[in-house]
């Protein structure tokens, strides 16, 4: 249960509770604690933020046991985020506090330090009352993965542990104190210390803690019976400072005797954190306390506690192993090969990037499920061992991505070889359940040659982008990075910007272009082609083609050219013309679109238009792609609806004449180098011949593209060829222009042409 105050923010319906139970932590206003310390300082590596805060929420203010990137100590309550972290026991996370009601207008938002994001876990003191949170903050709107969710919940149950174990410190030293004053106590008084010390001695078991406490006028050392528990002596040890030096490793020992020295000299407190090994051999890790007692300015008593926190340390190694490494494979993951990228670059060192990507990873899960793709990448994983050496790292940055860092002097045929092994180890079968497959590799590899400053996340992008050019070149390759990389994909980044304002600015346009009818030179058909009407002038496809590969934008065009391509054919049914078809090129992802066949026959059937009036261009490399059969069936649908379905530049591709059986085909159309050649290169008119063979036979009708002269033309049609297209019978126009073909006799006579040229 809560209440709202008049400051306007949330209080716990237990806060009298809450508020008693930090006081006795004893914590608020204390001094720096390298436990605190060491817990900030590794969220702020894990995260990646800049400022962590152990904040305790006090009456009207928060104050801060352990801060970084924030120089105040304390802030008052009315401003703190963890108003509301301290309402239950579930983590607070505010991805952007511009768009939260509760924190938009709060003073740490809209100045200093401008927080953005906040996520806070609750410090739980005892069953529901809350001392503060372990909170993350950025100055940039974040969101975290579940992986990022359960750590903070691990360091907060940390950050408690401590919290909870400092209010037990505390208590020790108290008694501790009033134990050293019950000699001068009347025996009344005995029988109450030794419930006080059983009390004590049940604590100490409880939380690992032993007390001890040095007669400074004596030298007599005394210890708990938690110490005696914690260096698994009995209780005949005589223990000394001269015996202490047997449960030390010597550089822990010496270490401690510097605090140890130093306390003596100054008469000041210390903290000590080490190792220790047991009489019986087990290793330790403690905590040792060191306070001193003043008489007029004399010590007179040193007292303290010593702790075991193995737990604490091995809890806090386990998140950072999980921090820094991939769960699935062990190797390092982003986060530690961005930081190791950051330490070459404080070293000033050359160095290297490699990145590989496996090719037909995706198909190894689709077939054989994805334990079989967890393995491979485990083995692989364990098969990139071999290339580790002095100065590399090699990591898991995701999917199935990798990553190996080459620090030192620039090496290319060094950088080669580590690629070609790379290629051999991702190459060699695996086997999985008694089932054998092998899976590729493309490799990316980015150079910083001179040493000195860089930025990790451009290397990263230039080592991207040769991982692309290896995989657009074939796969199972490598590529060095090249600065026209990157000038190509700037273009297409600006392709694709350009195209997207020229479809909403409605500067696209369709033109067409006239599909002839060898035998009576009138038109069959046309085919519908893009045109951009940018301002250098009227733009043809082949100077935007990335904004037609990007899937998102080119669903946005396809569905354009649809529109409009049904739109002028119900126009010119409207003004009575004969157009026979319109042809509209889809690519890949229109027809992996379940929606779109039956967007394609409702627009028919709403403009009162027969499928025939649409003839749909897929090119080969479209039907070869991956899913073919999804691709295929579709165009057996709308071909079976029917819609004409006509493979484009045939012979261009990878097609087999095998896939002509497979493809649902109404057409195909020979590809213009093959026309252009039927004068110049010898065999050209026999494998065009022969294509228009095919297509006889299999029925399906041929067109041939890019007839430009009448010798062209007279050919296709001495050799079967019924219909051809090109600049000998019309060129793309707009429609307005493009519908004059119609209705009248293209190609002049004999006599007329000879005039015309004349």
């Amino acid at each position: 249960m809560t209440e709202m105050t008049r400051q306007n923010y949330p209080m716990p319906g237990n806060e009298l509770g809450r508020l008693h139970c930090l006081r006795q932590l004893q914590v608020l206003d204390t001094g720096i604690d390298p436990a605190f310390e060491q817990i900030v300082e590794l969220a702020k590596s894990m995260f990646r933020v800049p400022i962590v805060l152990i904040s305790l929420v006090d009456e009207g203010r928060q104050w801060f046991k352990a801060r970084r990137g924030l120089e105040e100590r304390e802030t008052a309550r009315e401003h703190a985020f963890c108003n509301y972290t301290i309402l239950s026991r579930e983590l607070l996370v505010v991805e952007d506090a511009h768009d939260d009601e509760r924190f938009c207008r709060n003073a740490l938002v809209t100045a200093p330090p401008h927080i953005r994001f906040y996520a806070g876990c609750p410090l739980e003191m005892q069953d529901g009352l809350m001392a503060g949170s372990l909170c993350i903050i950025d100055q940039v709107p974040r969101v975290m993965n579940a992986q990022e969710l359960e750590q903070l919940r691990m360091l907060g149950a940390t950050t408690a542990a401590l919290l909870n174990q400092y209010r037990t410190a505390g208590a020790l030293r108290d008694i501790s104190l009033e134990l050293a004053q019950t000699s001068e106590i009347v025996e009344k008084q005995r029988q109450e210390l030794a419930t006080q010390k059983r009390l004590v001695d049940c604590a100490s078991d409880l939380a690992k803690i032993g007390a001890w406490e040095i007669d400074c006028s004596t030298g007599d050392l005394l210890w708990s019976d938690g110490m005696y528990a914690l260096h698994e002596v009995g209780r005949n040890f005589k223990p000394s400072t001269s015996s202490l030096k047997q449960f030390y490793p010597p550089d822990d020992f010496r270490r401690l005797m510097v605090h140890v020295t130093r306390s003596q000299e100054t008469n000041q407190s210390y903290l000590f954190e080490g190792q220790m090994i047991t009489s019986k051999g087990n290793r330790r890790w403690v905590r040792v306390a060191g306070q001193v007692e003043l008489r007029n300015g004399v010590a007179v008593r040193r007292f303290g506690m010593k702790q075991d926190i193995t737990e604490e340390k091995l809890a806090l190694e386990e998140i950072k192993r999980l921090a820094e490494r991939d769960p699935l494979t062990g190797l390092r993951n982003r986060a530690q090969l961005m930081a190791r990228l950051a330490e070459v670059k404080r070293r000033k060192n050359p160095v290297s990037l490699i990145l590989l990507d496996l090719d037909g990873f995706k198909d190894i899960n689709d077939t054989h499920g994805h334990a079989a793709g967890d393995q491979c990448l485990r083995e692989i994983a364990s098969r990139l061992q071999v290339i580790r050496g002095k100065g590399r790292l090699v990591a898991r940055i995701g999917g199935d991505e990798f990553a190996v860092v080459v620090e030192g002097a620039f090496d290319r045929p060094a950088l080669e070889r580590i690629a070609a092994q790379i290629l051999k180890i991702a190459s060699t079968p695996l086997t999985f359940n008694g089932v054998s497959f092998r899976c590729g590799t493309s490799i990316g590899i980015a150079e910083h040659e001179k040493g000195g400053a860089f930025d990790e996340a451009e290397l990263m992008g230039q080592a991207d982008l040769a991982l692309y050019t290896a995989k657009a070149d074939g796969r199972n390759r490598y590529a060095f990075f090249d600065p026209l990389m990157k000038a190509l994909a700037d273009w297409k980044v600006q392709s694709i910007d350009e195209i997207e304002h020229a479809l909403k600015a409605g500067q696209l346009e369709l033109y067409y272009q006239a599909k002839i009818c060898l035998d009576t030179n009138r038109v069959a058909g046309f085919e519908a082609l893009l045109r951009w009407n940018s301002a250098e002038g009227v733009r043809a496809p082949g100077t935007f083609s990335p904004a037609l590969e990007d899937t998102r934008l080119s669903l946005e065009i396809g569905a354009f050219v649809l529109k409009s391509a049904l739109d002028q054919a119900a126009a010119w049914k409207e003004l009575g013309y004969d157009f026979g078809s319109i042809a509209i090129n889809v690519g890949q992802a229109q027809l992996r679109d379940p929606t779109f066949t039956g967007r394609l026959l409702q627009g028919l059937s709403l403009r009162g238009l027969a499928p025939h009036h649409l003839e749909i261009e897929v090119t080969e490399d479209v039907f070869l792609a991956g899913g073919a059969d999804v691709i295929s069936k579709v165009c057996e649908n709308l071909r079976h609806a029917g819609v004409r379905v006509a493979l484009d530049d045939f012979g261009t591709g990878f097609a087999s004449l095998t896939h002509l059986l497979d493809f649902p085909l109404s057409v195909i159309k020979i590809d213009k180098s093959f026309v252009a050649r039927l004068s110049t290169r010898a065999g050209a008119t026999g494998l065009v011949k022969a294509i228009v063979d095919i297509g006889s036979s299999l029925g399906v009708d041929v067109v041939a593209e890019g007839v430009e002269t009448q010798e062209q033309a007279d050919f296709l049609t001495s050799i079967g060829c019924a219909t051809a297209q090109g600049y000998l019978f019309h060129r793309p126009q707009p429609a307005v222009d493009a519908i004059s073909a119609i209705g009248r006799q293209v190609l002049l006579p004999t006599a007329d042409r000879k005039a015309a040229k004349a």
